[in-house]
Parts: structure tokens; C-alpha cells; sequence
């Protein structure tokens, strides 16, 4: 089954669908779990499973904080890659501001939520208008060792 993406070209990224979910503030700590879950039925584990989890958790609460109070939250897998993409109706992001910025932390205390997210992924997009904003996230699946 195909996944819907705007974001891209064409409007389908192709792959399995694990989830769809809307979410809030109060639905923050079943969300978690609730993507931890799947994404370890979709193969992660160990570190990898908490590093992807915890990025995903940062782009969720972005959207809480920064997009309106509310997101909606798109999980699949796609060959060995596991996707997300995380959507707001918020203000957007002010003008002139770029992703790029957040790849690295200069400041003790600076807003860690981009940078950690790219730290983690191998691939973070990240679109916005006054429309909202859309995160996508790409994790790759590691292969079982003897695998």
C-alpha cells in the first residue's frame, strides 16, 4: 500500500504503513509508545529503536509547542527505511529561516529539538508556510548482524 506525501512530487512514497495518528499535548506519552511499538515490529531495535523514537517524540512536541497545539502524524516503512512525517497547522516557521541552522548546537541553550532530530536521521526535510509545517523523517533499518 502506498503512503499519501504532498510534500513529494508524484504524491506517493511507497511502502507499508505502520500508522496515522492525530495527536494533542495529552496524547504525547501513548503516542511514544505507540510508535515505539511499531517501528520495532518494522525491525528496529536497541539504540537505533530509542534514538528514532526519541526523534520522532522531539518533532511531535515541536508541533504541540511551535505548530498550533496540535499534528497529525504519518509512520511507514519503505524497503530499509523507516519514514515519518509529522504535520502542523501552525504559523510556520519565521522568514529566513533554514534547517541548515539546526544541524549543529553552538549554544548550551539552544532549542535542541531540530538538532537532536538531525543528529539522528539519515535524512530530515522540512517544509513551511503559513499553512503549517511538515517535518519528514527518513531512519534506515539496520541490518540483523549475520543478516
Amino acid at each position: 500500500m502506498g503512503v499519501d506525501d504532498p510534500a513529494v512530487p508524484g504524491g506517493r512514497l511507497g511502502g507499508e504503513r505502520l500508522l496515522v495518528a492525530d495527536f494533542h499535548a495529552l496524547d504525547m506519552r501513548r503516542l511514544r509508545s505507540t510508535v515505539r511499538d511499531r517501528s520495532r515490529r518494522a525491525g528496529l531495535a536497541g539504540p537505533e529503536l530509542a534514538q528514532f523514537v526519541l526523534a520522532v517524540h522531539e518533532g511531535c512536541a515541536n508541533a504541540v509547542l511551535h505548530g498550533g497545539g496540535r499534528g497529525r502524524l504519518v509512520l511507514w516503512r519503505r524497503a530499509d527505511l523507516l519514514c515519518c512525517r509529522i504535520t502542523d497547522a501552525g504559523p510556520g516557521m519565521p522568514p529566513g529561516w533554514r534547517l541548515e541552522g539546526h544541524r549543529r548546537c553552538d549554544s548550551v541553550l539552544a532549542p535542541r529539538g531540530l538538532w537532536l532530530i538531525n543528529q539522528v536521521c539519515d535524512h530530515v526535510e522540512l517544509a513551511s508556510d503559513r499553512g503549517g509545517t511538515r517535518l519528514l523523517l527518513r531512519f534506515r533499518i539496520p541490518v540483523p548482524a549475520g543478516g
